[in-house]
């Protein structure tokens, strides 16, 4: 008797496990994987890293995104996503991670988690110098990371389109640069821009996307204004590889990313 219900419990675990991955490998809009950042859930995952995976993973997540990642132990993580059938999503970086022995460092741990881009999440001047110098020098950094098979790029927030210099955005001077893009589509549309437009603009260079909520709290709920299928049809077109989500209003329930989850896999259909 005992050993049936061993078998029987063993099965339902094998089966679900088969579900998790089989839902992952559908979950795709136009060709375009989904992945979470782990923000959307910081304030759980931290706690319980593996709980969290293995959540995100039977909503139908294929990858995760966290700059966190790069401080846990490697050996640990590896095993943990490749426990859920996980991906790591691209790579944020900050410059002062990479000044001295960091860039060796930091090109290892894309090596090893097969990242082929990496991009500066968060940056901000109050000149056009102050943006032209970095720009260029974003572009000087791309050159190195080029050696490795890993494309340079950035990731906007709301002021590279609110900010003017010039009759000049951030967002341009990055543009003229010829950088690579993570282009956070809702805060384009919180900045009054129009990511579509900005998607076309950037062809060929916007590996992923932030699909973060254009207001409201979940991608395609109450109070977004994106145009998700315009979006990913002009994303497919640019060649992006990856959306990942990005909910910003509540990070202590999965709420908001099993909402935004449920959403777009309607999109697949």
């Amino acid at each position: 008797m005992e050993r049936r219900t061993f078998i029987k419990g063993l099965a339902a675990a094998c089966m679900a496990a088969s579900f998790r991955r089989a839902n992952a490998a559908n979950f795709a809009v136009n060709g375009i994987r989904i992945g979470v950042q782990m923000w959307s859930v910081n304030d759980l995952w931290k706690k319980d890293p593996v709980g969290a995976f293995r959540r995100l993973k039977a909503l139908g997540y294929d990858g995760v995104q966290s700059f966190g990642f790069y401080a846990m132990d490697w050996s640990e993580l590896e095993k943990m996503l490749d426990g859920e059938g996980l991906s790591i999503v691209d790579m944020p970086f900050y410059m002062k991670t990479l000044k001295g022995d960091g860039f060796a460092k930091f090109v290892e741990f894309c090596k090893r988690f097969k990242i082929d881009f990496a991009f500066e999440p968060y940056a901000k001047f109050p000149t056009a110098s102050g943006w032209l110098e970095h720009s260029r020098e974003l572009a000087e950094l791309g050159a190195r990371f080029a050696a490795h098979g890993i494309r340079v790029g950035y990731h906007n927030h709301q002021h590279e389109l609110r900010q003017h210099f010039e009759g000049k955005t951030p967002l341009e001077f990055l543009n003229d640069a010829g950088l690579a893009f993570e282009l956070d589509v809702g805060h384009v549309k919180l900045a009054g821009g129009d990511p579509v437009a900005w998607l076309k603009r950037l062809q060929g260079r916007v590996p992923s996307i932030h699909a973060k909520p254009g207001g409201g709290d979940s991608v395609g709920g109450s109070g977004d204004a994106n145009d998700w299928k315009a979006i990913f049809a002009a994303a497919a077109a640019s060649g992006t590889k990856w959306a990942i989500v990005e909910c910003e209003t509540h990070r202590n329930t999965f709420a908001d990313v099993e909402a935004s989850a449920a959403f777009l896999r309607k999109l697949t259909v």
